[in-house]
């Protein structure tokens, strides 16, 4: 396949391509000289953080020793966070607050490590040592499971022990306004319970056995899990009312049976899940309801799908053998039964914009996977008279900006030089930003996606780049 580059393009035709021998001038500013990986930008987008110098062992992976480096998006020296972090995703997270927590000097054997966190202007704390997970919270405060109890830390003080809480191995935090904690811990004969702490300081209320999987909804006012999840089977849907009746702690309501994966919708208490799942395919019924509510059925052989931001549509991928074998993109309604709108027939890859407006996808890809075009539709399904638009082709990936704005990133693979071409679809044009990027590092950075950011591969120049996004 021919090397290509962007040309400038309407919204309504395809983009072109021709060939080139050398990447496009870099648009970016450079903010870090060196080598880097797992670029992450704060919730604010005021400042980007990084792994660097990771060690490289016998076998050519990265080792666990990389030094976790902050620096402002704009500009400036980067400051060193910890050393010793690993190059995986989860070592390190921002907190709502512009926090960053992360372990450092982890056990290679038991996976606990040095739980620190970092806020702008102070020097890095040690939270506690011996830590095998961590979530940040509403107000900077952060919980985490230590030496087989749980704690949580309000910002800037001191880590609580929560009582009942032995055998901890994962913990959340509600969303802001609520207030609750919730965990997975090791219970009689090792199967995982979810414990729900409606108030830190009395014992947690064991809400299910044989967790699965936890997520709170956006609101903190829904805690859904599945359970009774044991080998060979899938388990149950359940979802368990935080706050405290008149009659003291609700009782979990039944969502589903034999669910595999599910999810809230980022901004409403609504749910969507695969019910009647086959592990082996990945594939089940997909389903949606507000909890309590009847649920509404969108069809089987579903391998894929996502809730819009308010919950008010849903977007999957259905195989079907009608007319041939096909991976159709469907987009419905989510509260309401009814014949989904068919986008397409061959989706690679899907996601819905942050106002919920459009649904984004590739499609007619080459067999090699980096020759796809980019798509986008009204969430509510084209008619005749509006066919979805072509926004470029050739595309490997793309990337949808934090929070409202018109922008999409998407990267082409290179095949003369080293990592991918960068560019930014924006006023129904595509603006060219680098060539040899670093793979999955190019994002856009809250809170409007007005900057993109990535980690340069070419060979004698890498490093940390920032550009503003017309």
């Amino acid at each position: 396949m021919r090397t290509r580059t962007f040309l400038a393009t309407t919204a309504l035709l395809l983009a072109a391509c021709t060939p080139r021998a050398a990447p496009p001038v870099s648009t970016g500013k450079r903010i870090f000289d060196g080598p880097a990986t797992l670029l992450s930008a704060s919730p604010d987008g005021a400042r980007l953080a990084w792994l660097t110098g990771c060690t490289v062992g016998a076998s050519g992976k990265a080792g666990p020793g990389c030094s976790l480096l902050v620096a402002p998006a704009g500009g400036g020296e980067p400051v060193r966070v910890a050393d010793g972090v690993a190059p995986a995703p989860g070592s390190f997270a921002w907190g709502r607050d512009g926090s960053l927590l992360l372990l450092a000097r982890r056990d290679a054997a038991t996976g606990a490590g040095d739980l620190i966190v970092w806020r702008p202007g102070t020097e890095p704390r040690l939270i506690a040592p011996g830590t095998t997970a961590f979530a940040a919270g509403p107000g900077g405060a952060v919980a985490f499971a230590a030496s087989g109890e749980a704690f949580v830390a309000p910002a800037g003080g001191e880590p609580v022990r929560l009582p009942g809480g032995a055998g901890t191995f994962e913990i959340a935090l509600a969303p802001a306004p609520g207030r609750a904690i919730a965990a997975r811990a090791r219970g009689t004969g090792g199967s995982p319970v979810l414990l729900l702490w409606r108030d830190a300081s009395v014992d947690p209320d064991a809400v299910a056995r044989d967790v699965g999987s936890f997520a709170f909804s956006p609101d903190g006012a829904w805690l859904a899990a599945v359970a009774g999840v044991v080998p060979g089977t899938e388990g149950a849907l359940v979802a368990i009312p935080v706050g405290r009746g008149a009659r003291g702690s609700p009782e979990p309501l039944a969502v589903a049976r034999g669910v595999g994966p599910f999810l809230w919708a980022p901004g409403a208490s609504r749910l969507a899940w695969l019910e009647g799942f086959d592990a082996r395919v990945h594939a089940g019924r997909l389903a949606s309801a507000e909890p309590g509510k009847a649920p509404v059925a969108f069809g089987d052989r579903v391998t894929s799908f996502e809730l819009a931001p308010g919950g008010g549509q849903v977007a999957f991928v259905r195989h079907v053998t009608e007319g041939g074998y096909a991976a159709n993109l469907e987009v419905a309604a989510a509260s309401a039964s009814g014949a989904p709108a068919l986008l397409a027939r061959d989706a690679a890859g899907f996601a819905f914009s942050p106002d919920g407006r459009f649904v984004y996808w590739r499609a007619g890809c080459a067999p090699s996977g980096d020759g796809c075009a980019l798509f986008r539709a009204p969430a509510a399904g084209s008619g005749p008279s509006a066919p979805p638009e072509r926004l470029a082709d050739g595309v490997t990936s793309f990337a949808l900006p934090p929070g409202p704005g018109d922008r999409v990133l998407v990267t082409v693979a290179r095949k003369d030089a080293a990592g991918v071409d960068v560019a930014a679809w924006t006023g129904g044009r595509l603006v060219p930003l680098d060539g040899g990027v670093l793979p999955g590092s190019a994002i856009l950075l809250p809170p409007d996606g007005k900057r993109a950011a990535w980690i340069g591969a070419a060979p004698g120049r890498p490093g940390v780049l920032v550009a503003a996004v017309p």
